[in-house]
């Protein structure tokens, strides 16, 4: 069985040890790397091809700059692109700041942004898989994950499923709280990707939430997501947050946090990054594919351990540090999710996934076509299916109606080249709101972004 990899940036060695791990299950014999900067495509193919023998893969790894020629036959298809790579990313993210907005890659402007430039060349991917591999399965990583697998869902014929490793890891930590194995406790996730709550969490067949809610205090002490929001706050919302709810129940504080910082995550990441490709290439050219694990591991380590520091107002150094503080490979995160998808389609399963997908009546309130961040069932093979949530409560769908509104806006906009749906879906978010804001901020980024923008010519 093939699989083809679209998008080689620095955390594809994530996916491929998820594959190595999982490859009986899936029963892969050929995984092969795609992405349109073919330097980029050869450093981490070596990579990868490296780390896969050390693994003991069975599969065959390489790279394939003709996307066709990539995609031709794959079973699976997992796409995790950067139109504009890591510079893009950065002005995403500092032009909102200029105006007292959150510059965030997902998250307000910065997703709108991001989403304008990537939906075109997804939906140009997904065009491909309908005519060179007609029976994939796409498991988009690609952020935003939530609006870039509503345009997939919309306008192209391809099954598409989005993954997010935020939910999940919200269960197993839960579930280490509680001191249960991961696989015997079931939580009930909804919303959007991005803006979701854990409301129920059963364990054979009992409701723990409201004990949960009221040991939130020692829950707290377990992990700097939880450390976040206020026992008062989750203890009125009567669910668990997910982390990036931060920036709109501390809105001001998320973005006084990243000024004061002086920099933004991208900036850092777009640093990180070009310091690590040289390497990369320079270890790999030299045969030295250890040195080129190790310099990876560094940067990872560095990238993980600062991972939503600035906005919570803490120090964040700009260098790898010297090891990195635990295996990289630990845990499942999304690439765990995405494997567990692809199993859930080729075989039966009891498992429940928190996965993208369109509702179909798991939140009321929200239209059936709409792409919702729920529970779900592996069911018989074929992919996950949404459970039904049941009501959602008026402080959560809210928010939640809103942000959808914007995302339907911002999937108008990057497929027409609309600059009224744009300036629409900018006033609608939550985080923008106004007219002056919305437009000034809009202006920017199509100047910006011109070059990735054709449509808005």
């Amino acid at each position: 069985m093939k699989m083809t990899l679209v998008g080689t940036g620095v955390r594809t060695p994530y996916v491929l040890h998820g594959l190595a791990s999982r490859e009986r299950e899936l029963g892969l014999t050929e995984v092969v790397l795609h992405d349109t900067d073919h330097e980029r495509l050869d450093v981490m193919s070596a990579l990868g091809g490296h780390l896969c023998r050390g693994w003991n893969a069975a599969f065959a790894v390489r790279g394939e700059p003709d996307p066709r020629a990539a995609l031709a036959g794959s079973r699976f298809v997992f796409t995790a692109i950067r139109v504009g790579q890591e510079r893009a990313r950065a002005l995403d993210e500092e032009i909102p700041l200029r105006h007292g907005v959150l510059g965030q890659e997902t998250t307000g402007p910065g997703g709108f942004a991001m989403a304008l430039r990537t939906i075109p060349a997804m939906l140009d991917i997904a065009r491909v898989v309908a005519e060179v591999a007609p029976d994939a399965l796409l498991v988009n990583f690609t952020n935003p994950v939530g609006i870039v697998t509503q345009a997939l869902c919309d306008r192209t014929p391809v099954r598409a499923v989005g993954v997010c490793d935020g939910p999940v890891s919200m269960r197993a930590s839960v579930a280490e709280f509680l001191g249960i194995p991961e696989e015997e406790v079931h939580a009930d996730y909804f919303g959007l990707n991005h803006a979701g709550w854990i409301h129920r969490v059963l364990v054979e067949g009992r409701d723990r939430l409201p004990e949960i809610l009221d040991r939130y205090e020692e829950l707290a002490q377990t992990e700097d997501s939880w450390r976040m929001f206020d026992p008062e706050l989750v203890r009125v919302l009567g669910m668990l947050p997910m982390e990036y709810l931060y920036f709109y129940y501390y809105r001001q504080a998320a973005v006084n946090n990243v000024l004061a910082s002086r920099g933004t995550r991208g900036g850092q990441i777009a640093a990180l990054n070009a310091s690590l490709w040289p390497v990369l290439r320079e270890r790999v050219d030299a045969g030295d594919l250890e040195g080129a694990r190790a310099a990876w591991e560094r940067a990872m380590g560095t990238r993980d351990a600062t991972y939503f520091a600035r906005e919570r107002g803490e120090a964040v150094p700009s260098e790898p540090g010297a090891e990195p503080a635990q295996d990289p490979f630990e845990g499942d995160g999304y690439e765990g999710m995405a494997i567990a998808v692809m199993t859930s389609a080729i075989r039966p399963s009891d498992a429940s996934l928190i996965v993208d997908v369109p509702n179909r009546g798991a939140i009321p309130g929200l239209l059936d076509a709409d792409v919702v961040e729920v529970t779900c069932t592996a069911g018989e093979g074929g992919g996950p299916r949404s459970l039904p949530q049941g009501p959602m409560p008026d402080v959560a769908l809210g928010l939640v109606q809103r942000i959808k509104a914007f995302e339907r806006l911002t999937v108008e906009a990057a497929v027409e080249g609309s600059r009224d749906a744009a300036l629409r879906a900018l006033l609608t978010h939550p985080l923008v709101g106004t007219y002056p804001l919305a437009r000034s901020i809009l202006k920017e980024y199509l100047s910006a972004h011109a070059e990735f923008l054709p449509r808005f010519a």
